[in-house]
């Protein structure tokens, strides 16, 4: 009688201990599916107002209409495989979004879009006449004048690739940039970097001169891509 009532001691506790881990069990997947129902609402807000396509990303569900808390052992294995089919789905989600601002981070920085000094334009991209000899020909950049002596600045990341007197632009910098780009800044007072020196944008490069072929205090810059000038007002935008 004494070991009929031990054993059963015994089940009766087993069978409480599981009952606990069961419900500790449950809470656990109830928090899961919480924490995933509000990562699926910032994954698609992210995804709207970065403009990506969610077409080819994972697709995500509802919630359940059947709480956790109230299916059978195999309904509850059955949930947690969904669960898990809803996690690598969004974690795949969010490695697309991160690889998307990642890129989007190093293009933006790779592009030439911030004032190279504060001036106003003297002169314009494209044809026009010479001013020392008045003969039409094609200028490969923008004049922008301001007052000697003022400072000069990368407008995006890039590497030094020339810094050091040319003909016609006196003092001049030239900066690789990523996807093809590169700028240059002429007619510099004093040039402030050095040929293999990184710089980010907004670095200051060099002053405001009038070296080489110029009138007067200005800043001679250039925007290519692939070594064939472009009009830099297709880059260039104030703030």
């Amino acid at each position: 009688m004494w070991k009929k009532t031990s054993e059963h001691d015994r089940l009766r506790l087993e069978v409480d201990q599981l009952r606990k881990e069961n419900q500790t069990f449950r809470l656990a997947a109830n928090n899961l599916a919480d924490q995933l129902s509000a990562l699926e609402v910032v994954s698609k807000k992210v995804t709207i107002l970065s403009g990506l396509n969610r077409e080819g990303m994972g697709g995500l569900g509802g919630p359940s209409s059947t709480p956790l808390g109230s299916l059978t052992t195999r309904g509850l294995t059955d949930q947690l495989r969904q669960l898990g089919v809803k996690s690598r789905s969004l974690e795949s989600d969010m490695r697309q979004l991160q690889d998307f601002y990642t890129n989007r981070s190093i293009l933006l920085a790779a592009t030439p879009a911030i004032p190279p000094v504060h001036g106003y334009p003297s002169a314009s991209y494209g044809y026009r006449l010479d001013p020392f000899t008045g003969v039409r020909d094609f200028h490969s950049g923008i004049d922008i004048s301001a007052p000697q002596g003022n400072k000069v600045v990368a407008t995006a990341d890039g590497l030094a690739i020339f810094a050091q007197g040319q003909v016609g632009y006196g003092r001049l910098v030239v900066i690789q940039h990523k996807f093809g780009l590169s700028t240059r800044y002429g007619h510099l007072s004093q040039v402030a970097v050095k040929v293999g020196q990184r710089v980010k944008k907004g670095d200051i490069i060099g002053y405001v001169g009038s070296t080489g072929r110029a009138t007067g205090p200005h800043l001679h810059y250039e925007v290519r891509l692939n070594g064939q000038p472009m009009n830099p007002m297709l880059f260039y935008r104030e703030g």
